[in-house]
């Protein structure tokens, strides 16, 4: 049995513009979380968080996560002893689109993991380079215990709509269509990355219109899915930073600034993704989506998922 009060928090942070705000709500719930800014990479960050700790299991937040349920951190988390060298993974709500699953959520770390982890850009095996959970022992709680807001700047959304856009080709580390490549490419993805990845997929390319900045998420979505199914994309280039950072900058805002091309780019995007891929995603109106969140909600089976 975990004490949840006992084990260390540590906040990370990068450049999200909320999270000085997300910081004070941790600090509320946990008054001695702690915080790693500014260190580049996913791996390097975590190591970070390892090393500022002392406790046998970690608990880490992202910066764009705000705290929602008051009452877990006060209490006791049951792990089996031989799952003690796992990573939990709770769910968390994306305001964006009203997914519910692990990314971005808060998880619990054993410390020794962080401090050994290679993934992302220290990856030693390529299934690790785009996430850690295709190659540590992990569970997702389905659990939410926070909101994503990722949305705040249209760089911060198109690069989480980008990532997932991409990241959700992918299985075991691997992509679809080089685990089944005589399979239809759209037909490979349900298989390859299964059911629930497939609806998240299409929910990324589709929902969130009337967010802010929730056409730059959706044009990034539609975009990463595309240049990873459609065009050959080396996947691993989204751990990459300074990579993203430059497409963004030479690529993105030189051809997709202006509002009009932008949206053009997002219709023209989809059509490739119903033609080729038959993703059958939709172009919703703000109404449709705020719509579509008020109504959708997952189906939760309270308990623990196996992913490796």
């Amino acid at each position: 049995m975990l004490e949840l009060s006992k084990c260390d928090a540590v906040f990370l942070s990068f450049d999200e513009p909320n999270a000085d705000v997300h910081f004070s709500r941790v600090q509320e719930l946990l008054p001695n979380a702690m915080r790693v800014h500014g260190v580049k990479g996913f791996d390097a960050a975590h190591r970070k968080a390892g090393q500022i700790s002392s406790s046998a299991h970690v608990i880490t937040i992202d910066a764009d996560n705000l705290l929602t349920d008051e009452s877990f951190f006060s209490g006791r988390f049951d792990i089996a002893p031989r799952d003690r060298s796992a990573v939990f993974s709770f769910s968390a709500r994306n305001v964006l689109n009203a997914l519910e699953y692990g990314n971005g959520g808060v998880k619990i770390w054993p410390r020794e993991t962080l401090l050994t982890l290679r993934s992302h850009e220290n990856a030693r095996r390529p299934e690790a380079a785009v996430d850690f959970c295709w190659t540590t022992p992990y569970y997702q709680v389905k659990r939410v215990l926070s909101e994503v807001h990722m949305t705040a700047t249209p760089f911060q959304a198109f690069r989480g709509g980008f990532r997932e856009g991409v990241k959700l080709n992918l299985a075991d580390g691997t992509l679809a269509a080089k685990a089944y490549p005589n399979l239809p490419k759209g037909k490979a993805i349900l298989k390859h990355a299964g059911a629930a990845s497939y609806e998240r997929l299409r929910i990324w390319c589709s929902v969130g219109m009337d967010a802010p900045n929730g056409d730059w998420a959706i044009l990034g979505a539609r975009l990463g899915c595309v240049m990873t199914a459609l065009e050959s994309f080396e996947h691993r280039l989204v751990s990459d930073y300074e990579w993203i950072d430059s497409f963004w900058r030479d690529k993105i805002l030189a051809d997709w600034q202006e509002d009009g091309s932008r949206l053009q780019a997002i219709v023209d995007l989809g059509k490739r993704l119903n033609e080729e891929l038959e993703l059958d995603i939709a172009d919703l109106s703000p109404d449709a989506s705020r719509f579509l969140k008020s109504v959708y909600h997952v189906k939760r089976d309270f308990g623990l998922r196996v992913t490796v």
